[in-house]
This record gives structure tokens, C-alpha cells and sequence, in this order.
């Protein structure tokens, strides 16, 4: 402490008893403005999900040493696409809870089965999970703030997804589908505002499965090119 004081006060002495040296001029070149994002060339209106390039995973803490990570692999989601007015841009999901998938390594544990399980995703009694956006948020040239309403285990909360764009394009050229577009998603919730609370550590402690779950998504929608206009009658 008392070094330094006594560098503070001989930095303030040198500051105010001689001038100011000045620093050296740059001889680097200044750099470039950033790059304006490409235009958005997909078009607006419903695209649906195309499941073969979509994933949702989440990390829970597991005894304070690790990010358990799992998956689910029944997933449904529509939205409406709006590029030039991104805040009328609206989605949709389904995730089938059942469809739960880890890389537990023991055969003889059924581990899918026991977080299928009433003590956990409850998967037999309640429906599936969805999320109905209720409002989007521009936060930059391609990102936003997604707030929907995610229902679980018989509970509706509400949930942010900070969401960025990250591309797409009208139909044509090589993707017979049509249009594409492309999402990267991030959020976390309380599995106990849900009603998860099985394992949850003692106040004071991480021994046993955290709270906060953090959700990573990563999701493309396409929207069928249009139909070619049948030939004319001879």
C-alpha cells in the first residue's frame, strides 16, 4: 500500500512540474471501418424448421466441477420472417421432452430414462415444451432479443434468447429447398421455476445438480421455392 502511494504521488508530481512529453506520432495506418453486414437477400414470410441442421443443448452444474451437457433431438419450430422490419419477425417451437439424449456411459443405467422421469422432465405427464415469441428486440445490425413465453412441466415463464442472424438467401442456385435462413441462440432459465427441483444443492452448497440451465441453439428454417408456373397450352 504505502509503494504505492508513493507512485501515485511522484506521477502527480512529474505531472504537474514538467510538460507533458508528447507521444510519438503513429506510423501505422489507421484501421479500416468495420464492414457493413451483407444485405439480407431471403425473402419475408413462413419458413419452417429443417431438423437436420438444428440442435438444442444445455449445460446444468453438476457438484461445482463441471457443465454437464445433454441434448434434445424432437424439435418442430415455425416462424414468420420479416428482414426489413426484424421486430415483426415472430417463432414458434416444439421439443419433445422424451427425446432427451446424453452421453451417460454405463449400460447398465437407463440415465435418458431417469431424467425422462416424474422427478425431472416429467416426460409422461405433461405436453411437450414450447416457446411462443411475444416480443423481439433489435440489438445490433444482426442480433436481437427474442422474449417468449416457454411452457414446461405445466408452468409458463417468460424466457430471453439472445438471438443472431446469421445468414441466408433467396431460393435458387445449388439448394433445391428453396430459401434458408439461420439462427445462433443463447438463454438460460431456473429448471426450479418449473418445478425441477430434485437434486438442487443446500443453500451454501454445490453438491448436487445447479439451478440456472443455460440452453444453446443453433437452427436453420427454410421456405419452399415456389412453384414454377406450368407451361402454357398450346
Amino acid at each position: 500500500m504505502r509503494r504505492t502511494l508513493a507512485l501515485f504521488a511522484a506521477a502527480a508530481l512529474v505531472g504537474c512540474g514538467q510538460p507533458a512529453e508528447q507521444a510519438p506520432k503513429s506510423t501505422e495506418a489507421p484501421s479500416a471501418p468495420a464492414a457493413e453486414p451483407a444485405p439480407v437477400t431471403a425473402p419475408a414470410g413462413a419458413y419452417t424448421l429443417d431438423k437436420g441442421h438444428t440442435s438444442v443443448t444445455f449445460k446444468v452444474n453438476h457438484m461445482g466441477v463441471s457443465n454437464y451437457t445433454a441434448r434434445f433431438t424432437d424439435i418442430d419450430a415455425q416462424m414468420q420472417f420479416d428482414p426489413e422490419n426484424p421486430e415483426r419477425t415472430s417463432v414458434t417451437a416444439t421439443i419433445d421432452p422424451a427425446s432427451i439424449e446424453t452421453d451417460y456411459p454405463d449400460p447398465k443405467t437407463d440415465f435418458d430414462a431417469l431424467l425422462r422421469g416424474k422427478d425431472f422432465l416429467a416426460a409422461d405427464q405433461f405436453p411437450p415444451m414450447t416457446f411462443r415469441s411475444t416480443k423481439v428486440e433489435r440489438t445490433g445490425p444482426r442480433t436481437a432479443r427474442v422474449t417468449g413465453d416457454l411452457s414446461f412441466r405445466g408452468v409458463t415463464r417468460p424466457v430471453v434468447l439472445e438471438t443472431t442472424f446469421n445468414g441466408g438467401y433467396p431460393a435458387g442456385g445449388m439448394d433445391p429447398t428453396g430459401a434458408r435462413i439461420g439462427f445462433s441462440a443463447k438463454g438460460a432459465l431456473k429448471r426450479s421455476d418449473f418445478g425441477m427441483k430434485t437434486g438442487l444443492p443446500a443453500p451454501g452448497s454445490q453438491m448436487g445438480v445447479g439451478d440456472l440451465v443455460e440452453v444453446i441453439i443453433e437452427a436453420e428454417f427454410i421456405q419452399p421455392a415456389p412453384a414454377a408456373p406450368a407451361p402454357a397450352a398450346s
